[in-house]
């Protein structure tokens, strides 16, 4: 037996983070991948388990305190691993090589027969900067495919699949359940030989994404990820060679910032997201700034009676930012109908019972919005990062927000138009379910060209949706309601749909839209062309 203290592992650019919860005690056993503590930052909170098995003899943390990378935090009697790692010795050559790859296929010359140890590394994560490990699909020494699974990563949204991206054997494992991982982390290991040339098909010329050194054995390297955080950005500067990533481009488009003015503090002057926020703070502290501020006026509210406090959760919080962002920067403007959908109700229950099936309001509704889109365009565009040009979407893909526990998210349902009813009404209630089981993949979040928001299960009449950029135009629902009329002598009853059209006034004039709106309510009447496209029938 062994005593060990487990450290904390990366937190990713997160400097400290908060213990929440200890969940064993000193004398306790535990099984290997048991949660010892749980953390929380900024954005989630995250396990830390221990690796192998054994009995806790102290803890070296409390709940409330503040942690970093490398801080001791429990002291475990480890049982020895007795595990033999035995190394072939039977290589083709003596020399072996150490290559880092991003997790993607990509091209490197080398000979068929070396030995290598491949590194692959988090791919681009899109706009999420850190995500959490909560599947390991493998083990040291396992042999594996190019695009087998090695582990599963989650956002605050959804789920996705790492591949090998290489064929091999497994090595070592550099990540654990529960670790923060983000783009560009080395997250295995692999010794592979001749399919290496052949599997790495597509070169990243980014020299950050590949490093190879030469050695009579295979080395083991310090890998270090200290990105430290730029302290001040000067007011005026020029930077005449902009390198900044996805989601860094995507924060400066939401703020309004010109890279170009910002100095960046990441390898080979890179601009990272905390760059910008020293930008911004810099702005607004300077006489000569300006900008916005996410305020709010502190008042005392116990002086008119008793009160209490709640916080907010780190689900709320960023909401809380991304529609503040996109209000103040995208000019509203809401048009608002009553459609008729008696007839849709209709066909409804008569395609329901004949198909012995239960297919959603909302699938036709999606359908028809579809088939409005195609008539109005710019509807189904998005604004340039400069402003100055309308990017015109030869595809379909429309958004479905989906109330979750954690608060509304947004998958997308890919190639709209190319469905039936059926399909789309399958796709809704999947994405639904992944979406509550926070299950989602990434792909599935990214990618929406226009959304569509309901309350109609709950109740209300018209509101006002705001816009998920980069999209133009956002569908609100509502609960349809009971109308009577005369039609000559006739007391006839209609059951019409509140709809909310939130558009971007510099995008769409108001004449635009209120004809959108109009030509929506004439397709979901449409009927013959419903049916039709019921089941591709």
């Amino acid at each position: 037996m062994q005593d060990l203290n487990l450290n904390i592992p990366d937190l990713g650019d997160v400097e400290e983070v908060e213990v929440i919860e200890i969940c064993v005690e000193v004398g306790q056993s535990v099984e290997a991948e048991d949660s010892i503590i749980i953390l929380e930052t900024d954005k989630a909170a995250m396990e830390i388990p221990t690796t192998k098995s054994g009995i806790v003899k102290d803890i070296l943390v409390n709940v409330g305190d503040m942690v970093q990378e490398g801080t001791p935090f429990v002291q475990i009697e480890f049982e020895e691993d007795k595990k033999s790692n035995v190394e072939a010795n039977n290589k083709t050559k003596t020399q072996t090589e150490e290559i880092q790859i991003p997790a993607e296929k990509e091209d490197i010359d080398i000979n068929e027969n070396e030995i290598i140890l491949a590194k692959p590394l988090i791919p681009d994560l899109g706009d999420v900067e850190e995500v959490e490990v909560i599947e390991i699909c493998v083990e040291v020494g396992q042999n594996v495919g190019i695009d087998d699974s090695i582990m599963i990563l989650e956002t605050d949204k959804a789920a996705m699949e790492i591949p090998a991206s290489v064929e091999g054997k497994v090595t070592k494992l550099n990540i654990s359940l529960g670790d923060m991982v983000k783009a560009g982390m080395p997250f295995v290991e692999i010794e592979s030989s001749v399919v290496v040339s052949k599997s790495l098909n597509k070169i990243n010329e980014n020299e950050d994404s590949i490093s190879i050194s030469k050695n009579e054995h295979i080395t083991k390297q310090e890998e270090t990820n200290n990105t430290k955080e730029q302290a001040s950005q000067p007011l005026t500067y020029n930077n005449t060679s902009v390198h900044s990533g996805p989601a860094t481009r995507k924060l400066a488009r939401e703020f309004g910032i010109n890279l170009s003015e910002v100095k960046g503090s990441g390898p080979k002057g890179r601009i990272l997201k905390e760059d910008l926020h020293a930008f911004v703070s810099q702005r607004l502290n300077s006489k000569t700034g300006s900008g916005f501020e996410f305020s709010q006026p502190d008042i005392d509210f116990s002086k008119w009676g008793q009160v209490s406090f709640e916080k907010l959760s780190k689900f709320q919080k960023t909401a809380s930012k991304n529609l503040h962002t996109s209000w103040i920067n995208i000019p509203h403007v809401t048009q608002h109908d009553d459609a008729n959908i008696t007839d849709l109700l209709a066909l409804r229950a008569e395609l329901n019972k004949s198909n012995k099936t239960k297919v959603s309001p909302l699938a036709y509704i999606i359908k028809a919005t579809v088939e409005t889109l195609k008539l109005y365009p710019l509807m189904n565009t998005s604004l340039s990062s400069n402003l100055d040009t309308v990017v015109m979407k030869d595809y379909f893909n429309v958004g479905i927000a989906v109330d979750t526990p954690e608060g509304l998210i947004v998958p997308n349902i890919k190639n709209t138009d190319k469905k039936t009813i059926l399909e789309i009404s399958d796709e809704v209630f999947n994405l639904a379910k992944l979406a509550k089981e926070r299950k989602l993949k990434v792909d599935q979040l990214k990618g929406a060209s226009f959304t569509i928001t309901s309350l109609s299960g709950i109740g209300g009449k018209y509101f006002t949706p705001i816009i998920n950029p980069p999209e133009v135009g956002i569908l609100g629902l509502s609960k349809p309601f009971d109308n009577l009329f005369l039609d000559g002598e006739n007391i006839v009853n209609q059951k019409l749909l509140p709809i909310s059209l939130s558009y971007d006034h510099r995008v769409i004039n108001g004449a635009y839209a209120a004809r959108f709106v109009t030509d929506l309510s004439k397709q979901l009447n449409e009927i013959n062309f419903l049916r039709e496209s019921f089941n591709g029938a």
